[in-house]
């Protein structure tokens, strides 16, 4: 087999690298990572482009480590090219913050590969995934629960992530070094099956192959072919479902089967990388059709929350407080309270066309508007006689608990008169023959 010609095939059918990239490529010293680079090096004879080496040096395998540290900066010595080396203590850190060793190695694997793919300006990273990755892939996540997204295994093209041996198979890409006599590194971690899939790797489709198919890798592949054929044929197009902040509308999606529907959550979730499997679409399918606010965790960065009309990711931060900040606006003035300029102007007109975000309130010249978040308790007068509290109205008129604590609420008097952008309160006039009675505009911008 022409090894080359395959990769060139690959690289014309899914177009992995063009004329004037810069691409970053994840070296590891291992006979995959020098063969994807041996490539590159002979496509660099049809092709103009730059490459990077990058090698992190995990920190768990002692002198084996460092070996191939100095094996990885030799190698870039000896074929002029520029290679970044950085040691990181994954153990430390996976200890830290309660993930696996494999997920931080993954994590901060790609945070380096970033921070070097900033700073040489590139525009594709390439790793070097092979055949039997993509098999082991898709047998990992069979036995785990996904999606038919996640069953097409690893891309081989993924935004500005390229994966150019992704079709070459392993024993292939051995086969090559070996007979041209390039050196590489040995994993031998790669030997042992404490993580799982080193055991797919070593035991179980070693056993398919003997007991029950010699060609099983083959018939898996030619699977996940197809996998991707019919997910291609039959996708939606996530773009006719999101508005503009990237937030799914769930009046759209109603009338969506319940399997397209679990479709599109997996496009959608795929979005930020997030891992998909059964159990966690079948989550948020139930959670979409919950009443009010709600909001379940998707791994240690997102979650995803859907309000009355929205499903959205967001980043996970500290549990947002109710934020205590206070201000006193003398009639009249103008201050900034957060990310909202508010004015306060007197006017003589009165039949002034009013804006939502204007209030026009009786009051007394030099008096005061108090300005403040909402606290436990706080009603707002509909009449003379009744009253409701902000919690029930935030829940009737369908606003979102993230949002809840940000909107100003303005008082006079200690009566709270308005929720900015929600509910305009009654509040008894004042006596006209008051000598310093007047009228009062209350314009509430939004800043950044």
């Amino acid at each position: 087999m022409d090894l080359f010609r395959e990769i060139l095939k690959l690289n014309e059918k899914y177009n992995l690298i063009e004329n004037n990239d810069n691409i970053v490529v994840g070296f590891s010293g291992g006979p995959d990572s020098v063969f994807l680079v041996e490539m590159l090096k002979k496509l660099q004879d049809f092709i103009n482009f730059k490459i990077y080496l990058v090698h992190i040096n995990h920190l768990l395998r002692g002198e084996d480590a460092d070996s191939d540290e100095r094996f990885s900066f030799e190698y870039a010595k000896k074929n002029n090219l520029e290679i970044f080396i950085k040691r990181i203590p994954v153990k430390e850190i996976a200890k830290e913050i309660g993930k696996t060793l494999e997920e931080v190695g993954r994590e901060e694997r790609y945070k380096f590969f970033s921070e070097i793919y900033e700073k040489v300006r590139a525009n594709k990273i390439a790793t070097a995934h092979n055949k039997d990755d993509q098999i082991e892939t898709f047998l990992f996540r069979l036995t785990r629960g996904t999606s038919l997204q996640g069953l097409e295994g690893i891309k081989t093209k993924n935004n500005n992530i390229i994966r150019p041996i992704s079709e070459i198979y392993k024993k292939d890409i051995l086969e090559y070094l070996n007979k041209n006599e390039i050196q590489y590194k040995i994993d031998k971690t790669n030997f042992e099956n404490e993580f799982t899939r080193n055991s797919i790797r070593l035991d179980l489709i070693p056993f398919i192959e003997e007991r029950y198919n010699i060609k099983f890798k083959d018939k898996i592949f030619s699977l996940i072919e197809e996998i991707r054929e019919n997910n291609q044929n039959n996708s939606l197009n996530l773009s006719d479902f999101i508005d503009l902040e990237n937030r799914i509308i769930l009046e759209k999606i109603k009338i969506l089967s319940n399997f397209d529907r679990k479709n599109l959550l997996s496009l959608f979730l795929n979005q930020k990388n997030i891992e998909v499997n059964r159990n966690k679409i079948d989550e948020i399918s139930s959670l979409i059709k919950s009443n009010g606010t709600k909001k379940i965790d998707l791994n240690k960065t997102y979650r995803i929350v859907k309000d009355y009309s929205h499903l959205y990711i967001e980043e996970k931060i500290e549990d947002y407080s109710i934020n205590n900040s206070v201000i006193q606006l003398k009639i009249p003035s103008e201050q900034i309270f957060d990310n909202f300029k508010i004015t306060v102007n007197i006017v003589e007109n009165l039949d002034i066309p009013k804006e939502k975000n204007q209030y026009l309130l009786d009051a007394l010249y030099d008096d005061i508007i108090e300005v403040r978040y909402r606290k436990d308790g706080d009603k707002i007068s509909l009449d003379e006689k009744h009253s409701k509290k902000i919690k029930e109205i935030f829940i009737n008129q369908k606003v979102p608990k993230d949002t809840r604590d940000r909107l100003p609420i303005f008082l006079y008097n200690n009566k709270i008169f308005w929720i900015y952008n929600v509910k305009k309160a009654y509040i008894p006039k004042i006596n006209k023959n008051e000598s310093k009675h007047i009228k009062v505009l209350i314009t509430v911008e939004e800043v950044i």
